[in-house]
């Protein structure tokens, strides 16, 4: 939930020198004092938790051995916390990769009276660290009340964003939530450099199509069904676009979305063609809130930001794309991808009921999107406008490869990442079969008549 990414992990991620190679630092949220906190008491007749997000950034290992929450409760002290740190699973928490139980805090901290209850700053050691690399982490917290009536957790306001938007558990039911907001904690312990490079392929760059005041939307939803939305981007002549992250704009009642299936598509007679790469069931790097808006219908919506970031670039080269959206919705009575009547990138906005078979133009509108990485000058030689003609979809692929090109392919070669050939192809080079194949990346290598040659990184599922 970051209107400028680079912006929010300063200001979330504080770093204190500890020495050569390493230094203190910590993840999470401030208090606002509102007083306002969701249900996370365990050990009575029923069962409640809360989960909040946190990103580890790249090129940094991060040891955890302390996590702060603030609890809205009575003077009783917490007897206990139990304390779990969660894999990431398509914007969800998921896989359990250590819980504490039991934990007693080491100290609880009065912080501000909020109405009958108070609000207190608890702090847990933890027994033992735990060692991070990149990428997003959920922590679960469930706290029993001893003496007292109940342990809620603290949140922030709505206009405070970080990562996505957190969760709640009631018993054993899946998690879920409705609300806009991040709960109140932090994550402490020490950072070292990994050793990793960060690669820029090129100069920051992007693109996208501007808000006209949340003049309507888009619905991803009809009639019970989910449905697709699609828009395009332009990359310019002699020049290529490495596509590292992908920002949508949203009107939300109820609830939103947990992740999404994320398609780029070529662009035929300016209207969505073939998938060229697909990632299923993306979870967002982040969603901010913006407020809530008078729109068309008989009630406010909440503008979101959903951001989406590619761990690998996406390489495009100059020609017009689609970019397709079919989220996952929970909880949601309106869940739509904001448009705008103001002129846009390229063609129109397009929907599909079917899955992208057929499509159904949004005349005069286009979507609410911005699409950022890195661009690079192309030398415009015979060499890179065969590459670019090459097109291999899908991607990811699991038993068949389609490949379209504009030249004569003459040989068509499969390495892996090492190097080696894992297989050849001959004959009708418009489609491969991959089946045999273990799954992994793997590099298509394509030869032309002339002998030039063109050369793609898939994926096989």
């Amino acid at each position: 939930m970051r209107k400028q990414l680079f912006t929010a992990l300063l200001l979330s991620f504080g770093v204190f020198a500890m020495g050569y190679g390493q230094s203190s630092c910590s993840y999470g949220t401030v208090s606002e004092s509102l007083g306002i906190g969701e249900n996370i008491s365990t050990g009575g007749s029923l069962e409640y938790a809360g989960a909040a997000d946190f990103d580890v950034p790249f090129g940094v290992n991060f040891t955890v051995s302390q996590v702060t929450f603030d609890a809205i409760k009575t003077a009783d002290a917490i007897v206990y916390v139990n304390l779990s740190f969660l894999e990431e699973s398509e914007g969800l928490p998921g896989e359990l990769i250590q819980a504490f139980e039991n934990l007693t805090p080491t100290s609880q901290e009065f912080l501000y009276e909020a109405g009958e209850f108070d609000a207190y700053r608890v702090v847990l050691d933890l027994p033992n660290t735990i060692t991070l690399a990149k990428g997003k982490y959920f922590i679960s917290l469930a706290a029993n009340a001893g003496t007292g009536p109940f342990v809620a957790w603290d949140i922030a306001g709505e206009y405070q964003t970080y990562g996505v938007f957190d969760y709640n558990q009631f018993e054993d039911e899946p998690w879920g939530g409705t609300g806009y907001y991040n709960k109140v904690f932090r994550v402490i312990g020490s950072c070292e450099d990994s050793g990793e490079i960060q690669p820029e392929p090129g100069e920051p760059c992007a693109q996208g199509n501007e808000t006209n005041h949340r003049e309507g939307g888009t619905s991803f939803l009809s009639f019970g069904n989910v449905i697709s939305v699609a828009d395009d981007f332009i990359v310019p002549t002699n020049s290529t676009f490495y596509l590292t992250q992908f920002n949508l704009d949203a009107l939300l009642l109820g609830g939103g979305l947990h992740n999404a299936t994320i398609k780029i598509r070529s662009s035929v007679n300016d209207a969505p063609g073939n998938v060229l790469y697909s990632f299923t069931n993306k979870a967002p790097l982040f969603e901010q809130f913006f407020g809530y808006f008078d729109v068309p219908g008989p009630f406010d919506l909440a503008g979101i930001r959903i951001g989406f970031q590619f761990e690998e670039p996406i390489v495009l080269g100059e020609g017009a794309y689609f970019i397709e959206v079919i989220p996952t919705p929970y909880a949601a009575e309106t869940l739509a991808w904001e448009l705008t009547s103001l002129p846009g990138i390229g063609s129109d906005a397009y929907t599909s009921l079917d899955g992208g078979t057929t499509w159904d133009i949004r005349s005069g509108y286009n979507q609410v999107f911005t699409v950022n990485g890195f661009c690079t000058e192309t030398l415009g030689t015979h060499t890179q406008q065969l590459a670019d003609a090459l097109a291999i979809y899908p991607n990811p692929a699991q038993d068949v490869l389609h490949i379209d090109s504009k030249s004569e392919l003459i040989d068509v070669g499969l390495y892996n990442m090492d190097g080696q050939k894992v297989a050849d192809y001959d004959g009708d080079l418009k489609t491969i079969n991959l089946g045999p194949l273990a799954s992994g990346v793997y590099l298509v290598k394509a030869t032309f008549g002339n002998g030039q040659i063109g050369n793609r990184k898939i994926i096989k599922e």
